[in-house]
């Protein structure tokens, strides 16, 4: 599905309005984001540009199963 995932530095880091922030690579593309309310943002380039909408519902899944775990 994806490869590399990480959590960055947060952004706002120890303030009231600080983010998670994370990073994974798909078929070789570097896409980033934040995770908000549980809601995930991305960053430019966006998944959904390059990805049908299952296949992007698939990885925003898996990437909340693994925030969960690690955050």
């Amino acid at each position: 599905m994806f490869d590399d995932f990480k959590i960055i530095e947060p952004l706002f880091e120890d303030q009231v309005h600080e983010l998670n922030q994370f990073s994974l690579v798909i078929e070789g593309e570097e896409y980033t984001g934040i995770l908000e309310s549980g809601e995930i943002t991305w960053y430019h380039p966006q998944p959904q540009q390059a990805l049908l909408d299952r296949h992007v519902k698939e990885v925003e899944e898996k990437v909340h199963e693994i925030t969960k775990k690690q955050l």
